[in-house]
């Protein structure tokens, strides 16, 4: 187990937030807070690559055709 410093104020922040959302200890809410800033950073990734594929008018169905040769390639390379 590891123990890290943070203020008094975001401790009590911490503390408080963990009572409110009912979890045993703050390591609990630390790993939900952890998934979600995870799932937040894959939205932003997936938007950003919607808008690619808006920008270039190519559907995600174009997308995989136009790259089933790039994949076969590294099919072969890794199998």
């Amino acid at each position: 187990m590891k123990t890290i410093s943070i203020s008094e104020e975001l401790h009590k922040e911490i503390v408080d937030l963990k009572l409110d959302e009912k979890k045993r200890n703050a390591g609990e809410l630390l790993e939900e807070l952890i998934l979600e800033h995870k799932k937040m950073k894959f939205l932003e990734a997936s938007t950003i690559f919607k808008k690619g594929l808006d920008k270039k008018k190519l559907g995600f169905l174009d997308l995989l055709i136009k790259s089933k040769k790039i994949r076969e390639e590294i099919s072969d390379e890794w199998f």
